[in-house]
């Protein structure tokens, strides 16, 4: 993680949602019909950033707490970068083999010398990967390496990912760990060589500065990923880092957004990045790791904050995830087809179905649009809501609007078992369930 705006940007707009139908749990828009979401794939789609090697951060110093905030979340993806100094690695690896016992699943960097800290020789693969305990799923190659800088530097990160690739691929031990490219940034992108022969993922650092997430503007998901495809090619992409920062007293070129914002934002970049492809985005951070003040932005990355307090972010994201996670199994499934109707002049209309374990059908529903002022850096007066309607094919047994609030909370309203079921859509997530 560095200090300036991630911007490279890729973009699949919302567009216009006039009447379209989720049938067999699929979303269409006008005649052309979405792939089926399973909730479990979306949360399989979400981990989060931790740094267990950083000797005096809040990660070693206070990993059971640390540990019990993930548990909190619910989720069991993690990523971080291999510390080769001072007493590490044997306390990290420790710190990972007690999380992968109780089924964390990690992406360890493998720092490749261009970037500060020591370089993790891939030769050292298999060495790493028996001291994670089963935790390693992803190897990773260099984190943000400044190949444009120097002539010779492109060459030295591609032959690091080349030597990693080639040492996953000889451990038969560890044959299901997926590699990933280096987290190439800014201009050096285009300065990095064609990597598609030994990667298994894409890797991009898909921050949107302060721009909302289905911004099309210079912090769009889609740039990012049109970036990235001359260097690693048609292979699967994850985002190892994104997410906002509430640093509002920063003269950083990475804008910050409030909390609130941030709260708000956080649902909508996890569905809008799984609805688009991404196989997995890894919030930046778990915990922030310094405490600087508000001018720095490392210091409020944090879904908590340094002193371990929860941030609405935190809470949105465990909402989230106990959402579309939980659910007790009663009664048949919801197996109608759901229609979403709304007037064509609604442009900025994100909906899609997930099918959850319970057989309750989830129905995210939300404006993406721009919620905060990036010159006085304040929020947005709120757009009027925008009247939908949600049409199913035959009567549910009961319907409730779970819609997300700015402090992270979640409000619960049990609605008419109708098969009509008109709503006020606003920028804030809304989710119906149908049961």
């Amino acid at each position: 993680m560095t200090a300036f705006t991630r911007r490279s940007a890729m973009t699949m707009a919302a567009g216009s949602l006039a009447v379209g139908s989720l049938a067999a749990g699929s979303l269409a828009t006008g005649a052309s019909a979405a792939p089926l979401h399973r909730c479990e794939d979306l949360i399989d789609s979400i981990g989060v950033n931790v740094h267990l090697g950083h000797g005096g951060s809040p990660y070693v110093e206070r990993f059971a707490a640390c540990a019990a905030a993930l548990d909190e979340l619910g989720l069991r993806h993690l990523r971080d970068d291999i510390v080769l100094t001072g007493g590490e690695p044997a306390g990290q690896f420790a710190r990972i083999a007690a999380l992968a016992e109780r089924g964390y699943r990690f992406s360890l960097v493998f720092y490749d010398g261009l970037t500060p800290g020591p370089r993790v020789p891939p030769e050292r693969f298999a060495e790493f990967a028996g001291w994670a305990g089963g935790g390693l799923v992803v190897a990773e190659g260099g984190n943000e390496p400044p190949i444009a800088g120097r002539p010779d530097l492109p060459r030295l990160s591609a032959d690091h990912q080349a030597a990693l690739f080639r040492a996953v691929r000889a451990d038969a031990r560890h044959r299901s760990v997926r590699v990933a490219g280096p987290s190439y940034i800014q201009g050096n992108v285009a300065a990095a060589q064609d990597l598609a022969a030994v990667v298994d993922l894409a890797n991009i650092h898909a921050y949107p500065g302060a721009e909302h997430p289905e911004t099309s503007g210079g912090g769009s998901l889609a740039r990012f990923v049109a970036a990235a495809r001359p260097v690693f090619g048609p292979a699967p992409v994850i985002a190892t880092e994104n997410g906002y920062h509430t640093a509002l007293a920063t003269g950083s070129a990475h804008l910050p957004v409030s909390e609130g914002i941030r709260a708000r934002y956080i649902p909508r970049l996890l569905l809008w990045s799984y609805l688009q492809g991404v196989r997995r985005t890894y919030l930046y951070e778990l915990i922030s790791s310094f405490d600087h003040g508000d001018g720095d932005p490392e210091s409020r990355f944090g879904l908590l904050a340094h002193d371990g307090r929860p941030t609405p972010g935190f809470a949105a994201l465990r909402s989230l995830v106990r959402l579309f996670g939980g659910g007790e199994a009663a009664g048949a499934p919801f197996a109608g087809a759901v229609e979403v109707a709304a007037p064509a002049a609604t442009p900025d209309l994100v909906a899609a179905r997930f099918a959850r374990r319970d057989g309750a059908v989830l129905v995210p529903v939300w404006l993406g649009l721009d919620g905060w002022d990036r010159r006085s850096r304040a929020p947005r007066p709120d757009a009027p809501p925008r009247a939908v309607e949600i049409r199913l094919s035959q009567q549910p047994r009961a319907l409730r609007l779970h819609r997300f609030a700015d402090d992270g909370s979640v409000s619960v309203h049990a609605l008419p078992p109708d098969r009509r079921v008109p709503l006020q859509v606003t920028d804030r997530l809304g989710v119906l369930e149908v049961l």
